[in-house]
């Protein structure tokens, strides 16, 4: 099995910051809650933001499917008694959890920064880089062709302060890894279920297929997709101004 959305929930490491709409940052994959630390969403939003398990200083403890994720970040939420609807914003990996979040629990809305979710099984050659003793330095390599036009050293220290845990990955990775086709998307449907017509923002630094944005708003009526103005899978990073006024316009236009 690849997902369970009925799994017991394990407390998440987190910090809570700032005043104003409710805001949950999530992180990618290999990253934790302190990889925002350049973005100031707290100047306008009460921000939580989270260390996922299995990163961070959140329990390591299996399985890491997004679905599985969402609940464990909404647990926090209510734990935190939180009953305001938050706005989601997930960067890669994340942004697949944050879409997940919308699919199961009441959200303001969602910001996907820089995540397909048009996704296909990984190559065999991929699966055997991921799954061998070499994993490391081939996600190294991976992330250092999507850094793009991020600052030199911005990248740097992504790159010195990233933890690479090959059981949460393979993980995350699960469905890439071990499903045909024909179930991928199945799966994928049920991370985009959203019930409800939700805001959605996808905001992407990297390139993306000319029919993804009506692929995306096939599944998700309304959603839009943007280009960030500076190419690299850290859009928020490479530009944290730009990418919180962007995230209050889109809050704001959704808010009225």
């Amino acid at each position: 099995m690849v997902t369970s959305t009925t799994l017991p929930t394990v407390p998440l490491a987190h910090d809570v910051g700032g005043t104003g709409p409710l805001l949950l940052a999530v992180h990618g994959m290999t990253e934790d809650r302190h990889f925002w630390d350049r973005v100031p969403l707290a100047t306008h939003f009460r921000t939580v933001r989270v260390d996922l398990r299995g990163h961070g200083d959140s329990p390591r403890v299996a399985p890491y499917d997004p679905l599985t994720l969402a609940g464990d970040v909404h647990k926090l939420v209510r734990d935190l008694g939180l009953d305001e609807r938050p706005l989601v914003v997930g960067h890669s990996y994340g942004a697949v959890v944050a879409t997940a979040y919308a699919a199961r629990f009441p959200v303001r809305g969602v910001v996907n920064v820089d995540q397909t979710l048009d996704v296909s099984p990984l190559p065999a050659s991929t699966a055997r880089a991921v799954r061998g003793p070499g994993f490391e330095e081939f996600l190294a390599s991976a992330f250092a062709r999507m850094y793009g036009q991020l600052d030199p050293a911005v990248a740097a220290d992504l790159g010195a302060r990233r933890k690479v845990r090959q059981d949460v990955l393979l993980g995350a990775w699960a469905p890439l890894l071990d499903l045909d086709p024909g179930e991928l998307t199945a799966f994928m449907e049920r991370v985009m279920a959203i019930r409800q017509p939700t805001p959605y923002l996808s905001v992407h630094g990297l390139p993306v297929a000319d029919d993804y944005p009506a692929w995306l708003r096939g599944r998700m009526a309304g959603a839009v997709v943007e280009s960030a103005p500076i190419a690299t899978h850290y859009p928020h990073l490479a530009d944290p101004a730009w990418f919180v006024g962007r995230l209050i316009a889109f809050d704001d236009a959704h808010s009225r």
